[in-house]
């Protein structure tokens, strides 16, 4: 009864097993500007490998009377041709947030992903994929939380305050002292 090891199991892919294209990545290489053509190309890689190699062509009313993105290439052994139709929302102080228009929920996302064995795009829901750390045992969470905490204090800038820095340490402390207890729980339901 909720013993350790026990719940739901799943065939399921999850969104780490997934190609991902993020929207604001796009924007902030430049590629989501008004009256532009932008074409780049992504190499994803797993466990040394090469999975996909893609290329994104970003289309905001140059040739398309709609802003749209074309991804064509080649990922997990299958040829991948598709069109995910974007949308602008603007925001109250400028600048303007993109949306994709998911090609199977019509709903507007900011991320897409591509699971394996299919040949589109699209979005999380739209593909019913969970994310990963829905299926980690806390101890895993926990560890993935102290590699966030990590790069987060190693990323900060040299003008970064004490107190913040204190702060953020003392999280990645916090994590590590959740993840002992954790360990300890299981050592004491198998003794």
């Amino acid at each position: 009864m909720g013993g350790f090891g026990s719940g739901r199991r799943s065939n399921r892919p999850t969104t780490d097993d997934c190609l991902r294209i993020n929207l604001s990545t796009l924007k902030q290489l430049g590629m989501l500007q008004r009256h532009c053509m932008d074409r780049r190309e992504r190499v994803w890689s797993q466990y040394g490998q090469t999975t996909a190699r893609l290329t994104l062509v970003t289309d905001v009313h140059c040739l398309e009377a709609s802003p749209c993105l074309r991804i064509t290439g080649r990922a997990f052994g299958k040829v991948i041709n598709c069109v995910v139709w974007l949308e602008e929302q603007p925001l109250p102080y400028g600048g303007e947030r993109w949306y994709a228009l998911c090609p199977r929920t019509g709903r507007r996302c900011t991320a897409l992903v591509l699971p394996p064995g299919q040949t589109h795009f699209a979005s999380v829901k739209g593909w019913n994929v969970a994310y990963g750390s829905q299926r980690e045992c806390p101890i895993h969470r926990g560890h993935r939380a102290i590699e966030k905490a990590k790069a987060r204090r190693k990323a900060l800038s040299k003008y970064t305050r004490k107190p913040t820095r204190e702060r953020l340490l003392d999280r990645e402390i916090e994590r590590w002292v959740f993840v002992e207890e954790e360990i300890d729980k299981i050592a004491q339901m198998v003794f």
